[in-house]
């Protein structure tokens, strides 16, 4: 996989998805790219996350370089505090059924965002195979299909959803941040399940740190691109949104460095087909720009 970038989309909110994702679409279409497009399959509960503020060390700061009202707008911030949250998935079937016919993957981003992102560290298995039957079931229900790939709200994964997703037939899960597909072991237990982690730095962990001009921004993570597998997790509160420019351009001038582009399906599925594929362990972690903690791919 030389000069090769999977492009994940995480979908964490209503308007990202009614908004963000047909500007991606448009743009992916522009530039001939196949993306992974990962979507929450019950409601827009973000509101909720202002506990981070009393939780999360650099929470304030980094919502401050991002810019949170005019990234996800005030209505957005009330659901599920104030306002009730609108269901994701179900809500926008026919925009679903755009992205399949369009040629990208569509896969899970959890149910509740905010529940899965602050909670599954804690969860039991039983309370685990509960939030996973209810997300399948709902992707099951508007796709009429099995799923057959899930990338973890804010990275964050524990042992019994790879267990589950295992068991469910899943082809990889995308929960860790790190260098390369692997196989994962977690809590003493060895994983089939292939997981692809995110490889380069995401846009909000970077704006107001190495610039806030789209620009240089480009330049930089033209900088950062690797001449084997690159992986980019973009948002559609952001790169669907104001940040829309900075993708264009990125897309335009890696295409013109030859960089070639692959949905994460095509990913792991090769990445199945090469014998002796790495195992590495998931631990939980922290990474630059990021507030909470994360999960990354740690050697054996």
């Amino acid at each position: 996989m030389s000069r090769t970038i999977g492009i994940k989309v995480d979908v964490d909110t209503f308007q990202g998805m009614r908004n963000g994702v047909p500007v991606l679409l448009d743009i992916f279409r522009r530039h001939d790219v196949k993306a992974s497009f990962f979507v929450p399959m019950g409601k827009d509960n973000t509101g909720r996350t202002v506990k981070r503020v009393f939780t999360r060390k650099g929470f304030l700061k980094k919502a401050g370089r991002v810019g949170v009202v005019s990234t996800y707008g005030v209505k957005t911030l009330m659901y599920g505090l104030i306002l009730p949250g609108p269901q994701i998935a179900r809500r926008n079937i026919a925009l679903l059924r755009r992205i399949l016919n369009d040629g990208h993957e569509l896969g899970i981003h959890g149910h509740d965002h905010v529940r899965w992102h602050d909670s599954i560290k804690h969860f039991d298995e039983a309370e685990t195979r509960r939030e996973i039957d209810r997300l399948l079931t709902v992707y099951r229900m508007v796709v009429g299909e099995e799923a057959r790939s899930f990338a973890a709200p804010g990275w964050m994964i524990n042992p019994f959803a790879l267990k589950v997703f295992e068991e469910k037939g899943l082809v990889y899960s995308s929960d860790t941040r790190g260098l390369c597909p692997f196989y994962p072991e977690m809590g003493g237990i060895r994983f089939s399940i292939v997981q692809i982690p995110t490889t380069l730095p995401t846009l909000d962990e970077v704006i107001g740190v190495v610039s806030a001009e789209e620009k240089t921004l480009v330049d930089h993570y033209l900088g950062l691109l690797t001449d084997g597998l690159n992986i980019l997790t973009v948002h559609t509160e952001l790169e669907g949104k104001r940040w829309s420019g900075f993708l264009d351009a990125l897309l335009g001038e890696a295409g013109k460095r030859g960089f070639a582009f692959k949905p994460l399906m095509d990913i792991a599925r090769e990445f199945k087909n090469t014998p002796d594929g790495p195992v590495c362990t998931v631990e939980y972690g922290s990474i630059p720009g990021r507030a909470g903690e994360v999960c990354c791919q740690k050697d054996r």
